[in-house]
């Protein structure tokens, strides 16, 4: 295979990927549907009447003040419709294309081939990365934070050290889970210019990091202070973060990929530098050593950050550092490429990668990630004014609340005074209760008995042998503080409930298929009171 042919066919398949990426963006931007409950929480935090409610609420949910603030500028300016909002998300996966291709185009490669096949297609990504949350343009930044530290160790410029500052501080301030990814890609600059004996760039690093960290640190407070998150915190190992790990990573079709290109990059990388070890102040020794110490150091501080949050993670949480790795495997492979052997091996993959992915993905990118809507539809038009809506759980409300507009009085299992936003403070101030469902059953009494009907938005969980009916006051012996226990028994106290006292239940909406698994919400609906 001669060069000229080779470079050839490498520029039809790179397009022809990004080309498929573009398209796969615009599927998400008009069959993503209605807000899910994440994403109405986010909006409703960026249009509360002030700004500085915006600053006394922020930490209720996953992301810094500016990202709300950017929804805010957003939403003045194009409007809050699901339309709108969902072009924001093509804009974002819009800009993350670009500036792959910056990266590429900054080292002199002909594309972002594994970039797009690693992450640019990744189910996860299509799904997640393009909704209105801040993953995406933190990971829009942190991969500017990436491709600018590595022209910044090929020309150490004063220039070039600015712009990946600025990329490091807009990652970290749209996305904390940033933080631990931008301090392993400090690491691995510090690692390059420490080999090189060059300590003075590499303390030039080291106040760069600290300026980044020091703009974080306003938001400290306001999560430290944050005591109900006890309700969140999860057993956290290995063992129950890497379910979660998988499970974005082989959304999809990729996970193949996955688990096939970044161990042999970073093998083969590992490879080079040995091979090179006698020219250690070449460009791409410098280079080769940043871009593999990025992947390894970030998943190392990724996982001390999951460790020290101790969440249960969903698979969201690991987009950042699956751009991070990405990123820097994708630019550790256009390195390589110059040898002619690894440049067809890549191409292969990448042209395996295209013929895979996008047969595989199509369905998922057609996905809505909700059905709330439509729930809300239904009941605007059959509930009746003197009826009872009931939402179960509770965090179904802010979605709930940003769709329906009846006249039908409606509750959350538990009850809450905040429907906006998700307010595990009350939450927590709930399971210290000792009958907390007691003011929910009461409602759906009154209401049977008066001739009118209760309608269950999520249904409720049916009592499961092994599983207990009741729970104590917070901490139960048991379950401790965790949240998603109580939630769990009141869900299967509700159902319990009303098979014994509800004369007729039906299920007015079910499930659809086609709905995000995270959101996918059934309506009962009960009629008649028996003691």
């Amino acid at each position: 295979m001669n060069s000229k042919f080779l470079k050839s066919c490498e520029w039809i398949v790179v397009i022809l990927l990004s080309t498929v990426a573009l398209s796969f963006l615009f599927v998400r931007a008009t069959h993503a549907g209605a807000l899910w409950r994440d994403e109405a929480a986010t909006l409703q935090l960026a249009q509360m009447p002030m700004v500085g409610d915006i600053e006394a609420n922020f930490q209720h949910e996953a992301f810094p003040i500016p990202f709300p603030l950017l929804i805010r500028a957003y939403v003045g300016v194009f409007g809050a419709s699901d339309a709108s909002l969902r072009w924001f998300g093509f804009a974002i996966g819009v800009a993350l294309l670009a500036a792959a291709w910056f990266n590429s185009r900054a080292l002199d490669d002909r594309g972002p081939f594994l970039l797009l096949s690693l992450f640019s297609l990744n189910a996860t990504f299509l799904l997640w990365g393009t909704s209105l949350r801040g993953y995406g343009i933190g990971c829009v930044f942190l991969l500017l934070a990436i491709g600018l530290t590595a022209k910044a160790i090929c020309q150490p410029t004063r220039a070039n050290a600015i712009a990946a500052t600025v990329a490091a501080i807009g990652s970290t301030q749209f996305m904390i889970n940033a933080v631990p990814l931008i301090a392993g890609i400090a690491a691995s600059a510090i690692i390059v210019f420490a080999v090189q004996r060059e300590f003075r760039k590499a303390g030039i690093v080291c106040l760069c990091v600290t300026l980044c960290a020091l703009l974080f640190v306003p938001y400290l407070p306001s999560y430290f202070s944050a005591d109900w998150n006890i309700v969140l915190k999860f057993p956290t190992d290995l063992a129950s973060l890497w379910p979660k790990l998988h499970s974005a990573i082989t959304e999809g079709a990729s996970g193949f990929l996955w688990y096939l290109a970044p161990p042999v990059i970073i093998v083969a990388a590992i490879w080079r530098l040995w091979r090179l070890r006698g020219e250690q102040s070449s460009v791409d020794y410098r280079l080769l050593l940043f871009l593999t110490c990025v992947p390894i150091f970030s998943i190392f501080a990724y996982y001390a950050f999951l460790k020290i949050l101790s969440y249960a993670t969903r698979p969201w949480y690991y987009l950042p550092l699956l751009c991070a790795v990405a990123s820097a495997i994708d630019l550790a492979a256009g390195i390589m490429s110059r040898m002619k052997s690894f440049r067809v091996a890549r191409l292969a993959f990448t042209i395996a990668a295209a013929v895979l992915l996008p047969a595989t993905s199509w369905n998922i990118a057609h996905d809505r990630l909700t059905d709330i809507d439509i729930v809300a539809r239904k009941l605007e038009q059959e509930a009746a004014p003197n009826d009872l809506i009931v939402v179960n759980p509770w965090h179904y409300a802010p979605s709930f609340y940003r769709y329906y507009h009846g006249a039908t009085h409606w509750i959350t299992v538990p009850t809450m005074s905040e429907h906006r936003v998700h307010r595990y403070d009350l939450i927590k101030s709930k399971m210290v209760e000792t009958d907390p469902l007691n003011d929910i059953r009461s409602s759906i009494q009154q209401t049977l008995q008066s001739g009118h009907r209760v309608w269950i938005v999520g249904g409720a969980r049916p009592p499961e042998p092994g599983l207990p009916l009741s729970i104590q006051p917070a901490p139960d012996p048991e379950f401790g503080w965790l949240g998603q226990a109580y939630v769990n028994i009141w869900s299967m106290q509700l159902a319990d409930f009303l098979q014994k006292h509800v004369v007729q239940g039906t299920i007015a909406l079910s499930p659809n298929e086609k709905v995000n698994p995270d959101e996918n919400i059934a309506l009962l609906v009960a009629r008649g009171w028996q003691e």
